[in-house]
C-alpha cells in the first residue's frame, strides 16, 4: 500500500491544476444563479417552414443533457427571445457540368437572453452563425446539414445561459 499516498497526491495535484485552469466536472453554473429558464419558440424571418419548431427542439434537448437550469412553459428566472433572421445555402465546389460536389448550409439566429422578473436584458442581442459542409455524392444532403447546424446553433443558445 506504499503506492496509496503518492496515487491520493498525484490524483489531488491533477484536481487542483484542472480546477486553476479553469476546467470542471459537470454543468457550467447558469447565469445570475439562475434554476429556471424560459425559451419560447423563435420567430422566423426565412423562407424554410419549420426550422423554428426544430430548433426549439435542439435547444431542449441539449438543455437537458447538459445544463443545470430547467426549462418552464411560463415565468422563469432567465428568458430567451430569438430569431431565426437567415438561412442561406453557399455552393462550395462542383464538378463539371455544375453537379455540386460540396455545399454548405449558414443558419443565423439573433438571440437575447433577459432577465424573467425585471425584462432587462442579461446577454444582449447576439448575432450567432452557424455552418454546416455537405457532400451530396455520400450521401449527405440539405436536410442532414440543418440538422448538425441547428444542434449547433442550440449549443450556442445554451452557452449563453451559462455564466462565463
Amino acid at each position: 500500500m506504499t503506492g496509496s499516498p503518492l496515487r491520493a497526491a498525484l490524483l489531488a495535484l491533477l484536481a487542483a491544476a484542472a480546477a486553476s485552469c479553469g476546467y470542471s466536472l459537470g454543468p457550467a453554473a447558469p447565469l445570475g444563479g439562475a434554476t429556471t429558464v424560459r425559451i419560447p419558440i423563435f420567430e422566423n424571418r426565412t423562407y424554410r417552414r419549420g426550422v423554428e419548431t426544430d430548433l426549439a427542439r435542439q435547444i431542449s434537448a441539449v438543455l437537458a443533457s447538459r445544463s443545470r437550469l430547467r426549462a418552464v412553459d411560463e415565468g422563469g428566472d432567465l428568458v430567451v427571445e430569438g430569431t431565426l433572421v437567415e438561412i442561406r445555402e453557399s455552393n462550395l465546389s462542383s464538378k463539371e457540368g455544375e453537379v455540386i460536389r460540396e455545399s454548405a448550409l449558414f443558419v443565423t439566429a439573433e438571440v437575447t437572453v433577459r432577465d424573467g422578473r425585471t425584462g432587462e436584458p442579461v446577454v444582449k442581442m447576439r448575432r450567432v452563425t452557424e455552418r454546416e459542409s455537405f457532400v451530396p455524392d455520400i450521401g449527405e444532403s440539405l436536410r442532414t446539414a440543418r440538422v448538425e447546424a441547428l444542434k449547433r446553433l442550440a449549443e450556442d443558445v445554451v452557452d449563453l445561459l451559462e455564466a462565463p
